[in-house]
């Protein structure tokens, strides 16, 4: 049984944005988990995580930059001048998190007549005052560049509003993230994911019935799934819209029942503070996120893999990074020390050219996990 239609979904909600577009509306797209969406809101706009990659696209970014750059961001700016969604965008917002990440706005600039803004996120993790202060510096850039845009200043207490949309919302995903930690999971990573991908789409007020109406169809699914199939992490570079192939053929053997990915459930983790001054409140919460490996220190990071661990009985880690993604694949070897757990490395760039030997090498991978436990 089908739980979520999200390509029929986001088909509707392009209709949609189409729209509100021709009304006036101002769409700002992001690329990144460090972005605060309730700020945008608070600020007319309609927020859209642009995370569609794809081997075709990013081949042909390759005739704006170099072969060896990381796929997402070939794909990412080729998107901009070919994707009917992301043609739609009035802003575009980056944030300065691994080094191509961090030029593309430049590059951006001279292929499309969109207006950018790049965040700022301070390297160094540590949650000094002076850091948190330097950030929230940050978002009120942000907010002013948003407002000139969209014609509507900000509110205290609209952007207040908007942190308890955006609380609710994650916890609501968090509540249906947990159905995967069962024995027999209630719910796929696959399906997981296709939800963040529709939070990042759809608005919050839509989205919260059908997290609700799934959550309650995924609990009254009758699994017979014997034996139980070996438990998984997942962790690693960005995993696109529309390239799930490592998750369906890692869910054909096994269960991920936790994972560690900018895109998945690191989208959901902890809820912004109420009740105080909503741009510090923002900016503790957005600073003080798991961190991606690109900062550091990134102890926190490990730290909650251990736990992830430790909690969700995890087997086995398959870590599966994009070509040429430094700030992950220098982890590979910590990760190894640090978990003391059989790892799965898997390189990829989109392309399909070595599905079936992929295919192989994960069978393998859950074959050794299986025997480990008997």
């Amino acid at each position: 049984m089908e739980l979520i239609n999200r390509q029929d979904l986001a088909a509707r909600r392009l209709n949609e944005l189409q729209e509100l577009k021709a009304r006036g509306r101002k769409l700002a797209g992001y690329f990144c988990l460090y972005v605060p969406v309730e700020l945008l809101r608070a600020a007319g706009a309609v927020p859209i995580r642009l995370a569609r990659a794809d081997y075709p696209s990013s081949q042909l970014g390759e005739r704006h930059l170099r072969a060896d750059a990381c796929p997402f961001c070939k794909s990412s700016l080729e998107k901009l001048l070919s994707d009917p969604l992301y043609r739609l965008m009035d802003m575009l917002i980056f944030v300065n998190t691994c080094d191509m990440m961090r030029r593309l706005p430049e590059l951006v600039g001279t292929r499309v007549s969109i207006p950018v803004f790049q965040l700022y996120l301070p390297r160094t993790a540590e949650p000094f005052p002076a850091r948190i202060a330097e950030f929230e510096h940050q978002l009120r850039r942000l907010a002013d560049f948003v407002t000139r845009l969209t014609g509507t200043a900000i509110d205290d207490q609209h952007l207040q509003n908007e942190i308890e949309i955006g609380n609710r919302l994650r916890s609501a995903l968090r509540s249906i993230e947990a159905l995967r930690v069962s024995p027999v999971p209630l719910l796929t990573t696959g399906e997981l994911f296709d939800l963040i991908s529709l939070a990042t789409l759809l608005e919050p007020a839509d989205l919260l019935p059908l997290i609700a109406q799934i959550k309650n169809r995924a609990t009254n699914q009758v699994f017979n799934r014997q034996p139980t199939p070996p438990r998984l992490l997942l962790a690693g570079s960005i995993i696109a819209e529309e390239e799930r192939e490592v998750i369906s053929l890692l869910e054909e053997r096994a269960a991920i029942v936790a994972d560690v990915i900018c895109t998945g459930a690191r989208f959901i983790e902890g809820d912004i503070t109420t009740g105080s001054d909503p741009f510090r409140a923002l900016a503790e919460y957005y600073f003080n996120r798991i961190p991606c490996p690109c900062r550091r220190p990134n102890t926190a990071l490990f730290q909650h893999i251990r736990q992830l661990i430790a909690e969700r009985q995890v087997q086995g880690i398959v870590f599966q990074t994009l070509l040429y993604c430094d700030p992950w694949r220098f982890e590979a070897r910590d990760l190894r020390r640090a978990t003391g757990l059989p790892m799965l490395e898997i390189d990829h760039d989109y392309s399909r050219q070595h599905f079936e030997q992929l295919r192989t090498r994960i069978e393998a991978f859950v074959e050794i996990l299986t025997g480990a436990g008997k």
